[in-house]
């Protein structure tokens, strides 16, 4: 799929949102365009792609992105795009899952970030599922093919990846060769195709954490943790104009495995995450406006507690948050809830079609989600089933994917899809990948 037009884009939203007589139609296009770096152009006919390409949640998308369901099921859902993993003839591609040629490695907990060559790369994780790698990769949408990356200064997984303004990417933590949480970070160089060591971040060691770039060009990294057993509560801000950092302030609760979600003019939303007590039920918002006020406990609480969950922004404004591992030994839930920042309230959404944790949800310009993989029961066989979350709040599933997976990330595409990478099928680390075009 091909940029929109921002006009095209205001005709998507005016289809894919319930008018509310309150709603402000141009300024959810700028939100929308804003989010979804490439998806809009201006209607000049000289205007050209930008943005940041990172959606978080993730994880970020990521926020930490990917999806999985039931055991290796399910069919094609289109004709394939053919070997050059793109529209055929130029034109529009038939809509479901794509075949994508094979990373050069096996990965579970890495990154994947498109860059603005029209490369993605992907870092780190580990082949065995404990044993962190330096190796990276770079996928050419146009070619559908892999080639070999620089390596990294510090193997690591359950690190976070945030593509900058200059359209380098900053790696931070994660956990080591060791097993241990790093407080290292790194750059990667576009241009160059190299990596440099960046400087490290302040406050603790941590992995599984959140970072989201802010519209000052700065990235706010928060929560995560040193074990299995508790969270941190610290947060720092990396300023890339001279590699530092600042301390953000600490956030009310210890949080591993959090969300961070960016809203409007700058205002980050921290969603769930555990810690000693379980999994959270609160969240907090840290606006980079007003630094100095710090993070802010909302009163208002989830109907459940929030763990291996997935945050994904709607051109709403809203957030929708779906799935999670709750309570020991756990259960997996089905829930969905929408958070809107105006308010400050939670309002319980149509649970999705199958429980899931550590699954993936990807923004399409639609205004649907993509939901794919993860654990349906307590660290059981991953999912490879996938389901959408329409429009109207309803959920339907689509053909499931090619794998089952967990642990894998989902990127969206300035070409007009998402590609889905690696995890583990609960038997073995994969190296496949495979894109669904909505």
């Amino acid at each position: 799929m091909k940029p929109l037009r921002r006009s095209t884009a205001l005709g998507l939203l005016v289809l894919s949102v319930h008018l509310a007589a309150c709603l402000d139609v141009d300024e959810a296009v700028d939100q929308f365009c804003n989010r979804q770096p490439g998806a809009c152009l201006d209607d000049a006919s000289d205007a050209g792609p930008d943005g940041n390409g990172s959606l978080d949640g993730g994880n970020d998308g990521g926020g930490p992105d990917g999806e999985d369901g039931g055991p290796h099921g399910g069919g094609d859902g289109g004709s394939d795009a053919g070997t050059e993993g793109g529209p055929p003839d130029g034109g529009h591609e038939p809509p479901g899952w794509k075949s994508v040629a094979p990373m050069q490695a096996r990965r579970t907990g890495h990154t994947a970030t498109e860059l603005r060559n029209g490369r993605v790369l992907v870092v780190g994780g580990s082949s065995s599922g404990n044993t962190p790698t330096n190796t990276t990769e770079l996928y050419t949408v146009s070619s559908n093919s892999w080639s070999p990356g620089p390596a990294l200064g510090t193997a690591r997984m359950d690190h976070t990846a945030t593509l900058l303004p200059n359209g380098n990417v900053l790696v931070v933590g994660g956990r080591g060769p060791g097993g241990g949480a790093l407080n290292s970070a790194e750059i990667y160089d576009a241009e160059a195709n190299e990596w440099t060591p960046a400087n490290p971040i302040p406050l603790g060691a941590r992995a599984s954490h959140a970072a989201v770039l802010l519209p000052s060009g700065k990235v706010l990294v928060a929560g995560g943790g040193n074990s299995h057993l508790d969270g941190l509560n610290t947060a720092a801000l990396y300023h890339p104009d001279n590699d530092s950092w600042t301390d953000a302030g600490s956030l009310n609760v210890k949080r591993n495995v959090l969300t961070l979600t960016l809203l409007e003019e700058g205002v980050v939303v921290a969603i769930g995450g555990f810690n000693a007590a379980g999994a959270e039920t609160t969240a907090e918002v840290y606006d980079s406006n007003q630094p100095e006020a710090g993070w802010r406990l909302l009163l208002a609480q989830m109907e459940h507690g929030r763990h291996g969950h997935a945050s994904t922004w709607l051109p709403s404004g809203r957030i929708l948050v779906t799935g999670s591992l709750e309570g020991s030994p756990g259960r997996v839930l089905k829930a969905a809830e929408l958070f809107q920042l105006s308010s400050t309230s939670w309002t319980p959404q149509a649970e999705m079609m199958e429980a899931r944790f550590f699954h993936t949800a990807t923004a399409l310009p639609s205004g649907e989600v993509l939901i794919a993989g993860g654990y349906s029961s307590p660290y059981a066989m991953p999912r490879a089933s996938a389901e959408i979350f329409r429009r109207d709040g309803s959920w339907e599933f689509i053909a499931p994917m090619s794998s089952a997976r967990v642990n894998h990330t989902a990127t969206w595409l300035e070409s007009g899809s998402v590609l889905i990478i690696g995890g583990t099928d609960g038997a073995a680390v994969l190296n496949t990948a495979e894109r669904y075009v909505p």
